[in-house]
């Protein structure tokens, strides 16, 4: 079992050692480093170690950006969420304030009948007919603003859900490439996974990792390395369709999410998306440069009934760090504990 303190006793000390500030947000990189269930962070950061290169503010915030889970909107749903109950407040309040109109209007009703049970002359009933008017007239009054301030209310609740539906959308998505982000990601694992040992269906999770990424980046520069990324996102919405889920993991790493797929379909899969990738051809618009071909390594794992998500995760990746070292551009997947590849 895993001691939480131990690993925030790691945590302190990996920052510690490279006088790194111990701030709420240094903290939960650090610890979640220690926990080991973020791999694509944790190679980063070997990465890093390996170069000699230290790691200061900014570095951090682009590490926390690439890796973390997101959570930019959720200040702003908290604010639709109250603005929503402010309107439903108001709403109720009005409702209230109709009720004691209704009976209020129902008083007046009973008066005008007890009064006109006795007998009146001809000027006490017109006094009485003309409250009578009077009352229904406000009645009336009322009712009609209490159906425009429903009808506005309406409008109002119907525009705050499509505002927080449309907040929710972009906190589950990656912004450069339209995918699925790492949130999102987390979410439709955990739910896959649940439903294989409920249904005992299979769950197939693949992990990619753009070869030589780094070195593209650095060659051809930031812009030109966005491309690429959206080009592997474009190849990979092309294969994998509803309710298989592709998406991006972080950094260069993407995932293949395949509920009721087994390991063999799901290898079949990731090979496909492998090849169209390494199909397309990269050409520099602004100077009509050929950069060659991108490719890209994969991993696949099948999950296993009673397993956490970061045991899944770390087979993947197992599986994907030995395609790198195979030779990159291809795919590797677990078979009887030993590792098979489809070479490219």
């Amino acid at each position: 079992m895993i001691d939480p303190r131990a690993l925030a006793e790691k945590a302190i000390s990996e920052m510690d050692s490279r006088a790194i500030e111990p701030t709420p947000e240094n903290y939960e990189l650090w610890y979640t480093h220690a926990t080991g269930a973020n791999p694509s962070l944790n190679r980063e950061i070997e990465k890093i170690d390996d170069a000699g290169d230290s790691l200061d503010a900014e570095h951090l915030e682009k590490i926390r950006t690439k890796h973390m889970t997101p959570a930019n909107n959720d200040t702003a749903i908290l604010e639709m969420g109250g603005k929503l109950e402010d309107e439903l407040s108001g709403v109720m309040a009005m409702l209230e304030s109709a009720t004691k109109d209704t009976g209020a209007y129902g008083d007046s009703l009973n008066d005008v009948s007890a009064a006109l049970d006795t007998e009146r002359s001809p000027a006490e009933v017109r006094v009485l007919m003309e409250t009578l008017v009077t009352a229904t007239r406000t009645m009336e009054t009322r009712s009609k603003q209490l159906e425009e301030r429903l009808h506005e209310s309406k409008a109002e609740v119907t525009q705050l859900r499509t505002n927080m539906e449309e907040i929710r959308t972009e906190a589950l998505t990656d912004q450069l490439t339209g995918l699925p982000n790492r949130r999102n990601f987390d979410d439709s694992v955990a739910a896959s996974m649940e439903k294989a040992a409920e249904a005992g269906t299979p769950f197939t999770l693949v992990l990619g990792d753009i070869d030589h990424f780094k070195k593209f980046n650095d060659t051809y520069g930031h812009q030109t390395g966005d491309q690429v990324l959206k080009l592997v996102a474009q190849c990979m919405r092309h294969h994998v369709k509803d309710p298989l889920k592709p998406a991006r993991y972080g950094g260069e790493e993407f995932a293949l999410i395949l509920p009721d797929v087994d390991l063999t379909a799901g290898v079949k899969l990731a090979d496909e998306v492998r090849r169209t990738i390494e199909s397309k051809e990269l050409v520099k618009k602004s100077t009509g440069e050929n950069l060659g071909a991108v490719t890209m390594s994969f991993g696949a794992a099948l999950f296993a009934p009673g397993e956490s998500i970061s045991d899944l995760i770390k087979r993947a990746d197992a599986c994907l760090y030995s395609a790198k070292h195979a030779g990159r551009n291809q795919v590797k997947w677990e078979v009887d504990a030993d590792l098979e590849a489809i070479a490219s």
